[in-house]
């Protein structure tokens, strides 16, 4: 009777095994880039909620004041100079309590500095590697993604909505800018430290085209010696597809391409912005220039 077999199982040999380990490789090689879309995707409609809800909060101050607020520093008659307009918006984005430990009527900007250096996730965008962060390009304070334009909040401004004549729906209120190819922003209000690092903390201008590059270096203060061109003063971001998200006023959120560009002429630290017919991205700045943008044009 012929007995039966003990031969083991027979296992994998080292070319089978380095063909798995190559399979695996180029299946995860196939399926990062995917992840990483669904990512950026799931970051960048973050981005747009928080300009959503920023756009919200700004037309709730506007209607309890008339107005919408200062960007930073305020004429007689105004609270404490220097808070941000980021700061007085903050009871309209579920900040009543910080709004209150900050207490900008009565205190000096600057004043909390634990408070000042609070992340708020409504200012921050995730596609920013650098969001949650303290901004070291000024003077450490919380950071923010998300700067107004002067049409709405300048320096000491009382802006209604009825002068914002070339229409809502096709002006400019805020954008991002990001911190590892630009300096960011910050929420509390504007950067006073010395060197002063003028209003760049908290408000954007479009002199350049959207993501260029700041010129200063890593971490150094935007200031006149280290930027003399005002790149500082950039829209940006580190979206795909070489753009960046912007809250117009009447609350729509668009994401505007950087191929719109901006005058040449004014590529440099000119202020006010002039308006050009040429450079819709400009026009769109401008909120009673006279040049109503057509919506095909962005």
């Amino acid at each position: 009777m012929p007995r039966p077999s003990l031969r083991r199982p027979r296992g994998f040999t080292l070319i089978e095994l380095l063909v798995v380990i190559a399979i695996i490789a180029i299946l995860i090689g196939l399926l990062l880039p995917a992840v990483q879309k669904v990512r950026e995707a799931a970051a960048r409609a973050k981005c747009e909620n928080n300009l959503k809800q920023i756009g919200l909060a700004m037309h709730m101050y506007h209607d309890a004041n008339s107005v919408f607020p200062p960007a930073f520093s305020t004429p007689a008659g105004w609270p404490q100079a220097n808070w941000a307009w980021s700061t007085w918006i903050l009871p309209y984005v579920e900040q009543t309590a910080l709004f209150a430990t900050l207490n900008p009527p009565g205190n000096a900007f600057g004043s909390n500095a634990l408070t000042t250096g609070t992340p708020l996730s409504v200012y921050l965008c995730p596609s920013d590697p650098q969001s949650g962060v303290q901004n070291n390009y000024f003077s450490g304070y919380a950071k923010s993604n998300y700067l107004i334009s002067e049409q709405v909040s300048d320096g000491g401004s009382k802006i209604n909505i009825l002068s914002i004549t070339d229409g809502t729906s096709n002006t400019i209120m805020a954008g991002e800018r990001d911190a590892q190819r630009q300096v960011g922003g910050i929420w509390p209000g504007r950067d006073t430290g010395t060197p002063s690092t003028s209003v760049a903390s908290v408000i954007a201008r479009p002199n350049w085209p959207l993501n260029t590059l700041y010129a200063g270096g890593v971490n150094t203060r935007p200031t006149a010696a280290a930027d003399p061109g005002c790149t500082r003063f950039t829209w940006s971001s580190i979206h795909a597809g070489n753009g960046v998200n912007f809250v117009f006023v009447d609350g729509s959120v668009h994401f505007l391409s950087a191929s719109l560009g901006t005058d040449p002429a004014q590529r440099n630290c000119s202020h006010p912005i002039l308006p050009n017919p040429n450079y819709p991205f400009i026009l769109l700045y401008l909120g009673s220039d006279g040049f109503p943008v057509n919506g095909n044009q962005f």
